[in-house]
């Protein structure tokens, strides 16, 4: 009873709001009701955490079960508890802090939607599931880009977002099959993540999309990242050791890649888009499972990144409704009109380059330390993409803060923003000061990942570290920011 309680409290609220943005023509009406849903649902993922019985969620399929169907309908597992709260604060920050005229009834319904698909995806190890959320959520997003002039980035992005569902389609069902084709299946749904996540060289759609179509959809469509999650899912348990290796290492180099290219931007939109590409694929670079403090320090960036990234696209969309369209070659102001805005943004990029006393530092140390022990030759890319991050949020920053100050009065914050960006920012840092539940349940999540591979798929785990110890490098970069 308390577990379907709690389905109704997550998942019921966007399913509401849709219903509502429908029925109702005031979209003021709607948004308000939005908001309230949106922290409904937010209370309901974080009981997660305080409620007991809920780690047993877990509801059947209703008929004979399959390969294709999986195990269970619905599954709350130690991977997802932290997850299911994303799609549902990705929300609350879209309705509140989105300027009126950028969401209308539509895209209030548009998102309320998005919102239980991903809710739902993270609630499942289904593959049928998995396979119809990928599909809806890729069908949503072109939907609230469809309103964008430019006819080719269309085109483009549908391509993309084609292939990655043809690719996880027919790579389920080989892989969900009796014959011998489970390794072709495990290599089409692989590739489907990477087209889907941007890891190169199927990068260049993410760029096009935040500089030719709406931030909005896009932030709300890439930043829970479902493509890691399916990966993690229905790959990884049985993914030879190459192909892990493989996506590592193409992982890695997206990230410096994506990087590099962020710094030599001269358009907010396309230094955002390759920040996302360079976050992104660090996170995917810790799934390679020869460590598990890499495992433990990706899957907690996934987490900070998601948050920090969406409050630097909003961020810069809250300024373009204010200035139009933003360029990194001119030095913008505005630091004194809204310090809490700008304050919010350089914490949202040091936390993307994993700066001490942000989440995200403790899971890059986590992933540095695991990546260059598994790949000496090229593990320290991951520092390098460190510091390339730093480098383009510092100029962002500076280009979109600094310089003389304006003195109109509609550069200030509403309240609603206020709360938002304020509300992000004090997340990263409180979870970055105490990062011990964060990090012992991304350490149980990986240690729960390992031994579900099979005996053939890591037969070359003799020279990766114990599940149970963690480096003293790693012990080191935890206590260094937060006492347990």
């Amino acid at each position: 009873m308390i577990a379907f309680a709690w389905l109704i409290g997550l998942l019921g609220p966007p399913l509401a709001t849709s219903v509502l943005a429908l029925a109702d023509k005031r979209s003021d009406r709607v948004r308000s009701f939005a908001i309230a849903f949106a922290v409904i649902s937010c209370v309901a993922a974080g009981l997660v955490a305080f409620i007991p019985e809920l780690s047993a969620l877990r509801v059947d399929w209703p008929w004979h079960q399959s390969a294709l169907l999986g195990p269970s309908l619905l599954r709350l597992s130690v991977l997802s508890q932290p997850l299911v709260a994303l799609p549902p604060i990705l929300w609350l920050v879209t309705v509140a802090a989105t300027p009126s005229t950028r969401l209308d009834r539509s895209g209030l319904a548009r998102t309320a939607i998005a919102t239980a698909i991903g809710s739902l995806a993270f609630l499942s190890q289904s593959p049928l599931l998995l396979a119809g959320c990928w599909a809806a959520s890729s069908g949503l997003f072109l939907s609230g880009i469809s309103v964008c002039e430019d006819r080719r980035a269309k085109r483009v992005l549908a391509l993309y977002q084609l292939v990655g569902v043809l690719l996880l389609v027919v790579g389920i069902l080989l892989a969900t099959s009796a014959g011998d084709q489970r390794p072709l299946g495990l290599w089409l749904i692989m590739g489907a993540a990477l087209v889907r996540k941007g890891i190169f060289p199927f990068h260049a759609w993410i760029p096009e999309a935040f500089d030719r179509t709406r931030i909005g959809p896009t932030v709300l469509f890439s930043a829970p990242q479902l493509g890691t999650y399916v990966a993690a899912t229905l790959v990884l348990p049985h993914a030879p050791a190459a192909m892990l290796r493989i996506v590592a290492i193409l992982s890695l180099l997206t990230a410096v890649y994506g990087a590099a290219l962020a710094l030599r931007q001269s358009d907010a939109r396309r230094s955002l888009g390759y920040l996302f590409v360079s976050q992104s694929a660090l996170v995917l670079t810790g799934l390679d499972c020869t460590s598990t403090d890499a495992l433990t320090g990706a899957l907690v960036l996934w987490i900070s990144s998601a948050l920090a990234f969406t409050g630097l696209a909003r961020t810069v969309l809250a300024l373009e409704a204010r200035r139009g369209r933003l360029k990194l070659t001119t030095y913008h102001g505005g630091f004194k009109q809204m310090p809490l805005l700008a304050t919010s943004f350089l914490l949202f990029g040091l936390a993307c380059a994993g700066f001490p006393g942000t989440l995200g530092f403790i899971g890059q140390e986590m992933l540095i330390d695991g990546a260059v022990r598994s790949f000496p030759a090229l593990g320290f890319l991951t520092i390098a993409a460190a510091a390339f991050t730093g480098l383009a949020v510092l100029r962002m920053y500076l280009s979109l803060f600094c310089g003389r100050s304006g003195t109109r009065s509609e550069l200030r914050l509403r309240w609603r923003e206020a709360f938002i960006f304020g509300g992000i920012a004090l997340l990263l840092v409180v979870s970055g000061l105490f990062p011990g539940s964060v990090v012992r349940s991304r350490r149980q999540a990986s240690e729960e990942l390992l031994p579900s591979r099979t005996p053939a798929a890591q037969h070359h785990r003799h020279t990766s570290t114990s599940p149970t110890t963690s480096s003293p490098r790693t012990v080191s970069a935890v206590n260094s920011s937060a006492s347990f």
